[in-house]
């Protein structure tokens, strides 16, 4: 059964709901630049961030970072990752939603 950000809810650890949203955010981004044929890919991302063992607000780069080496071309990589990069950001400010 899915988490709220939609991925698979076995074996994990429990995510602070802040990461929850910059996830939801970030795996809505991947999928505006790279399709919904490429939603696959983050079910293997996520669980790939998740042994990374940086689940925190400060692993949240790491898994952008990831999303972002999904994508194989160059143009929707860099508008992933600019865009990526601002929620990021708007996290650091204290202003998540």
């Amino acid at each position: 059964m899915p988490d709220s950000s939609g991925h698979p809810a076995q074996h994990q650890p429990k995510l602070l709901p802040v990461v929850r949203r910059v996830i939801q955010q970030l795996d809505a981004l991947f999928i505006d630049c790279a399709g919904t044929t490429e939603a696959p890919r983050l079910a293997d991302t996520y669980r790939y961030w998740l042994a990374g063992g940086r689940t925190g607000p400060s692993g949240l780069r790491h898994y952008m970072q990831a999303l972002g080496a999904q994508l194989s071309t160059p143009e929707p990589r860099a508008i992933f990752m600019q865009q990526a990069e601002r929620v990021l950001i708007h996290l650091q400010s204290g202003y998540a939603n």
